[in-house]
């Protein structure tokens, strides 16, 4: 596995999806920073100290995130690329937004910051749309930069010719 390169890339992918939410809640006019939600579930409040913080985790759950891409391309898939990336990022949407809908709402209403609800729901469909795009971008941009994998996919398998 590419220890080093998926290092950068899970770190350059988080940049990329916190980015796209953060766009999606400009438009949105509504709050979508993920790096302040992480914070305010970490810290119980919305200080500058919180926002680095909860930055910091999402680049660590970005990098492990990338790290388990990365198995899958080299031990599943046996090949890495934009599409099969998209399609792993399909399941990791899944499972974040899943997340997202755990986060402990009342540490984040003793924050003063309302909960997001699953895929950020609550903060409507652009912010939602945005959220989507944000871990579809994240896997596509991880698959699309990861390079060969150093497992090839096995040849097939000879088949008899029917007579």
């Amino acid at each position: 596995m590419k220890l080093e390169r998926t290092l950068v890339i899970g770190m350059l992918g988080t940049l990329l999806a916190v980015a796209i939410e953060r766009l999606a809640g400009l438009i949105a006019g509504r709050d979508a920073d993920l790096c302040l939600l992480v914070g305010a579930v970490l810290t119980g409040s919305v200080t500058t100290t919180a926002i680095v913080l909860g930055c910091i985790a999402q680049l660590i759950v970005a990098v492990i995130s990338a790290y388990v891409y990365a198995l899958i391309f080299e031990f599943v898939t046996r090949r890495a690329g934009a599409i099969v990336g998209f399609l792993v990022g399909i399941g990791h949407v899944i499972v974040a937004g899943l997340v997202v809908g755990f986060m402990p709402g009342q540490r984040l209403l003793d924050a003063g910051v309302m909960p997001p609800g699953a895929f950020m729901e609550y903060r409507g469909a652009v912010v939602l749309a945005g959220f989507l795009l944000a871990h579809l971008a994240f896997g596509t941009f991880v698959g699309a930069t990861y390079g060969p994998t150093l497992h090839a996919a096995s040849p097939p398998a000879p088949r008899w010719r029917a007579r």
